[in-house]
């Protein structure tokens, strides 16, 4: 651990966290090993995927920048990026990968989890978006209809008012540690009470922030 000390950038330190993520899903076993091209389906390495992969990553799909230049703590920049790209371990990506996890969300308890589930589809999601709403006064948090693209979703969310941008952005955090709670603690909290813990969120950093202008 005494390495991550040499992280110096947010790059560097964006590469670690996807790492170990990678890292935990993997499950060593008697089989030999094969070498596979990992940009086709099969696994055969092809010139024309060959020529493909030179272009990938040459424009972006999102406007990355925003979410880093976000007024909020750097854990939740880091967050909203592997949200975006469907990287946070939620059950459908754990069990995908072979690791052990109940399907169910632990929100809800009625639906299988995935990302956009959790993020805003959930019903207990839902409660939260909308008691953010009355909390604050901010509109237009709650989805009336389901999510399908995070990064849609996500833009839609986000404007030019600064406020508003860090409320979505402490929502989503803590409805993702919600969950984590419920999950590995088996702890909860009513939504309403959520609300009010990201209501506080938002206001004490604001004031860290006006204090450091």
């Amino acid at each position: 651990m005494r390495g991550l000390r040499r992280l110096s950038s947010s790059e560097g330190i964006h590469q670690f966290i996807h790492l170990w993520q990678q890292i935990q899903s993997v499950q060593l076993n008697n089989e030999p090993d094969q070498i596979k091209w990992r940009f086709t389906v099969d696994g055969v390495y092809s010139s024309r995927s060959a020529y493909e992969v030179q272009f990938r990553g040459s424009y972006s799909d999102y406007q990355w920048d925003k979410i880093w230049k976000l007024k909020v703590e750097s854990k939740c920049n880091f967050f909203l990026r592997l949200l975006l790209q469907y990287k946070i371990l939620t059950s459908d990506r754990i069990l995908k990968r072979g690791g052990q996890a109940n399907p169910i969300c632990q929100l809800c308890r009625t639906t299988t989890e995935s990302i956009p589930h959790m993020a805003a589809n959930c019903s207990y999601s839902q409660s939260v978006w909308t008691h953010v709403e009355h909390l604050t006064g901010q509109q237009n948090l709650s989805q009336a209809t389901p999510i399908q693209s995070m990064k849609i979703w996500w833009s839609y969310l986000m404007n030019t008012r600064t406020e508003r941008t860090q409320l979505a952005t402490y929502t989503i955090w803590n409805i993702w540690k919600e969950r984590c709670r419920r999950v590995y603690d088996n702890k909860a909290s009513t939504a309403l009470q959520l609300a009010h813990v990201i209501q506080q969120d938002v206001a004490v950093l604001q004031l860290a922030r006006t204090q450091q202008e």
